[in-house]
């Protein structure tokens, strides 16, 4: 495998977390293993298809839907790692920490996307994610930059642009200010730093106790920015307290728990590439719950993105050595 000779800094943690050497590490994967986690991250692209739908649902601003997000699936991360005894230690917090800053602004600038753009135009600039995390994880990262990857990537996207574009206006007949642009843009670019982050740390915490440290980091990064803010957080009534709890147990610890468990057996860029599932699915689900229009040609733009990412799971699932540099671990 080629080495960048970037390998081992520590571009996305902090100087403590450093490795201090660059001796290579080979870890042997099972094709089985790819294929379980190819599996659940695709599984965690079907959840969070549905986490558009139900925030927009609870009628909050978004960085208020973010608080009550996290702190809930806090809540509940206390009951997960008290019933099966797996508490967080102090390094697993230092290593964790980072990401899980990254993961509550992420969803901070996510929802408030929502507020000035469709779920539609939020999605598709999110999925230009393996433009950005495939030249990164393969300089940074010592991830292998296969031909398959690429292709599978190009065409994900291109089917994701294509779907979203052809899409119908909302039922207002509004169209997306830059203002939304700017923020999806912002959001793509904390998610490609969350999920690079979270493949460098879960090499050495496990997956609970890593899922309870960047929920609990990420509840209290979203409670900074209320404060900042001067947020109201009484924006959430009736059934709207419903859907913020099925959006947190949800895509919230479901959906990023699944990723989380599988970053050590699926490449970064790959998880990348599967998760552009996730607009497809959350295109129908705006379709079937909010009643958003469907194009045909929209129908064959979201086919061409299940192909590529059928091929590119087969492809994964038949790989059976990888090897991460001591940069990860």
């Amino acid at each position: 495998m080629a080495h960048s000779p970037a390998r081992g800094r520590p571009w996305l943690a902090s100087a403590r977390d450093a490795p201090v050497t660059t001796t290579e590490t080979r870890v042997e994967r099972a094709p089985a293993s790819n294929a379980v986690g190819v599996v659940a991250v695709l599984s965690a692209a079907a959840i969070w298809s549905v986490g558009g739908v139900l925030g927009k649902s609870a009628h909050a601003e978004g960085i208020v839907l973010s608080f009550w997000r996290l702190w809930i699936a806090s809540a509940v991360m206390v009951l997960i790692v008290a019933r099966t005894h797996r508490w967080p230690t102090r390094a697993d917090l230092r290593a964790s920490f980072v990401a899980g800053v990254l993961f509550g602004l992420n969803l901070c600038v996510f929802f408030i996307t929502l507020e000035h753009t469709t779920i539609a135009v939020a999605l598709i600039i999110g999925a230009l994610s393996p433009v950005v995390a495939l030249p990164i994880a393969t300089m940074f990262m010592g991830e292998q930059l296969k031909a398959v990857k690429v292709v599978c990537a190009l065409l994900a996207v291109a089917g994701v642009v294509a779907a979203v574009a052809t899409a119908p206006p909302d039922e207002n007949g509004h169209t997306t200010q830059m203002v939304g642009y700017l923020w999806a843009v912002a959001a793509l670019m904390v998610w490609v730093l969350y999920l690079l982050q979270t493949k460098r740390v879960r090499s050495r915490v496990d997956t609970v106790p890593y899922m309870a440290c960047v929920t609990w980091v990420g509840a209290v990064t979203a409670s900074v920015l209320v404060v900042a803010t001067r947020s109201q957080l009484d924006q959430i009534h009736g059934r709207g307290w419903l859907w913020v709890t099925l959006l947190a147990i949800g895509p919230g610890l479901a959906g990023h728990g699944l990723v989380a468990w599988a970053q050590p057996r699926v490449d970064a860029s790959v998880t990348s590439v599967l998760i552009q599932l996730e607009p497809v699915g959350a295109s129908v689900a705006a379709w079937v719950v909010l009643g958003e229009s469907m194009s045909f040609l929209q129908g064959l733009a979201m086919a061409l993105v299940v192909a590529a990412l059928c091929t590119l799971a087969y492809s994964e699932s038949r790989e059976g050595t990888v090897a991460l540099d001591e940069g990860l671990g």
